[in-house]
């Protein structure tokens, strides 16, 4: 009868927690369906109409490189080269995930969020790579050479887009949610906060699930934040009976916010740079997409990320620092809707 009992209420627990789940799912799509009622009631659809689908999947191979150049509290010198990766990405409503994967045995993953709305867009990134090439000079340490599994790093970027003519549509360009069916531009406000992290030590610790945060803290390790703020342009035109699409936009940035921080398990050093001379960030974008039907749409897209910033001219003077990186991808993508 215990057993009998057991069993009864085990299956009502499990029909009360599907039905949960079923509300949750019916309100959050509830919610997305609002959110895309509201933008689409305020569009020109003469210029931007949205699809007729929920969801979007696109299947698509990456080619790309960072690279980092640093002096002052540690000395970088660090370039990926070139990486290939193939990923997915699923997209609902506007909203995209995204995940790629490096081919080969050296570690290289990329993933990404984004959403892309009337005016506002964001887009997060995280990037790692241990197939490097170069050198590091940390506090209190010796030059480390790379060999490809010396050295791990990782780059996360946030930024924040907002484009002030709706009739120009980003959404249509970096993800395809919308169709841009007449040319348009707009000036684009955005603000950047990135995090540039070198690890002295390779895929083996870094990702290991054997490894333990004090063996991670362990690591010798310096992490650099930026901030930026601006304003740029971008430009959709629409050819071939709105089947061909050319995007290009720039946001030049000013650095507001630029600090460096060197961690190990003994100490930890945080330096805020003043700004100097030049504190820049400019991200810049193209692609080419071709769209048939209503559910098919083949792209060639391509970025560019570019930090730099200094503020003292003598390596001898104690707030010294410098810091250059750029990170660059090309991607074609396939994507279907349904």
């Amino acid at each position: 009868m215990k057993k009998i009992l057991f069993f009864f209420l085990l299956l009502t627990a499990s029909a009360a927690s599907a039905q949960q789940r079923d509300s949750f799912l019916r309100d959050l799509d509830g919610f997305f369906q609002m959110r895309a009622d509201k933008a689409t009631a305020k569009l020109d659809t003469s210029f931007v109409h949205p699809y007729p689908y929920r969801w979007d999947v696109r299947l698509f191979g990456n080619t790309a490189g960072m690279r980092i150049t640093t002096q002052g509290l540690g000395d970088i010198h660090l370039s990926s080269g070139m990486s290939n990766r193939v990923g997915i990405s699923l997209g609902y409503r506007g909203v995209a995930l995204s995940y790629s994967k490096g081919l080969g045995k050296t570690l290289g993953f990329d993933f990404g969020f984004s959403s892309y709305g009337r005016h506002f867009s964001f887009e997060y990134s995280l990037r790692a790579t241990n197939n490097l090439i170069g050198q590091v000079t940390l506090p209190d340490t010796k030059i480390i050479a790379s060999d490809g599994d010396d050295l791990t790093l990782i780059a996360s970027n946030l930024d924040l887009l907002y484009n002030f003519n709706s009739n120009f549509s980003f959404g249509a360009a970096m993800k395809q949610s919308n169709i841009q069916r007449r040319s348009a531009g707009s000036i684009i406000a955005g603000a950047s906060w990135t995090v540039w992290d070198v690890f002295a030590a390779g895929r083996d610790v870094i990702f290991s699930r054997q490894t333990s945060i004090e063996s991670l803290l362990a690591v010798p390790t310096i992490f650099y934040h930026r901030f930026s703020l601006g304003a740029g342009y971008g430009y959709n035109l629409v050819l071939g009976q709105e089947h061909w699409l050319i995007h290009a936009s720039a946001v030049p940035m000013w650095t507001f916010f630029d600090s460096s921080t060197y961690r190990t398990l003994e100490e930890k050093i945080r330096t805020k740079h003043p700004m100097g001379r030049l504190a820049f960030t400019g991200t810049a974008r193209a692609g080419l997409y071709y769209r048939w039907g209503a559910r098919w749409t083949i792209g060639l897209s391509g970025m560019v990320n570019q930090m730099v910033s200094f503020n003292k001219s003598k390596r001898s003077d104690p707030e010294f620092h410098r810091f250059g990186a750029q990170e660059w991808q090309s991607r074609l993508a396939l994507c279907y809707r349904f």
